[in-house]
């Protein structure tokens, strides 16, 4: 049974107005991210730029922003020197490197071939300081990087019952549990932090301050009026 392997599929907004689909393999209870179409990727061949596509051995940047990428298509496939067209959707980073060392070891002796996703993203909601969405390069993200990335949490967050919903599945986190530090995050993945009761008790009294302010002037009136 513990060879046995899954995939979950889910999707999110990617937030430039098309819709991204994300999915984790779950294989011998490790998690890993699955390559979809519209993923951003660099690809590095140690020792190889003529290669690399953004490598992460030379001065070519692996930004987003700013460096080179290849994405995937919408049928998961990509355009790499050498090798013409390939398909990664549906891989795994692992499997994906293995598939391009494959294809290289034809040329090349024992390529080294590295891949990194660059538009992995997080969607943090409630009450933290920058609700957003937020882009990671790595497929394995901590718990504490995201909301570090929102900037903390507010003064009425409900910090023993925040929630990572990834799919159909909602995950209960204590951040007043010490444990909480090795939760892991992944791509696709949505934080929500709920507020307290505190936070819908003082709206309804910021409302009712002026409210209550108002009656005061108009019995204050009242009574001077009365006393005249």
């Amino acid at each position: 049974m513990s060879s046995c392997s899954k995939n979950v599929l889910y999707t999110h907004n990617s937030g430039g107005g098309s819709n991204a689909a994300a999915a984790v393999k779950v294989d011998e209870g490790k998690e890993s991210k699955i390559l979809q179409p519209d993923d951003k990727i660099t690809i590095s061949v140690w020792e190889h730029d003529e290669l690399s596509i953004g490598s992460v051995h030379t001065v070519y940047s692996v930004a987003e922003e700013s460096g080179k990428w290849v994405m995937l298509d919408a049928e998961g496939n990509v355009t790499l020197p050498q090798i013409g067209v390939i398909k990664l959707g549906g891989l795994t980073i692992a499997e994906a490197s293995q598939q391009i060392k494959k294809e290289y070891s034809k040329n090349i002796q024992n390529p080294i071939v590295t891949i990194k996703v660059l538009n992995n993203q997080v969607t943090v909601l409630g009450e933290v300081q920058r609700p957003g969405i937020y882009v990671f390069s790595s497929d394995n993200i901590r718990l504490t990087d995201v909301l570090g990335k929102s900037s903390g949490l507010t003064d009425y967050a409900k910090t023993k019952q925040i929630k990572i919903i990834r799919g159909k599945e909602s995950i209960k986190i204590d951040l007043t549990n010490i444990a909480f530090n090795e939760t892991r995050v992944l791509p696709g993945d949505v934080i929500y932090i709920p507020p307290t009761g505190g936070k819908k008790f003082d709206r309804i009294a910021s409302k009712l301050i002026p409210i209550a302010s108002l009656l005061t002037a108009l019995a204050l009136v009242y009574n001077v009026s009365q006393n005249n």
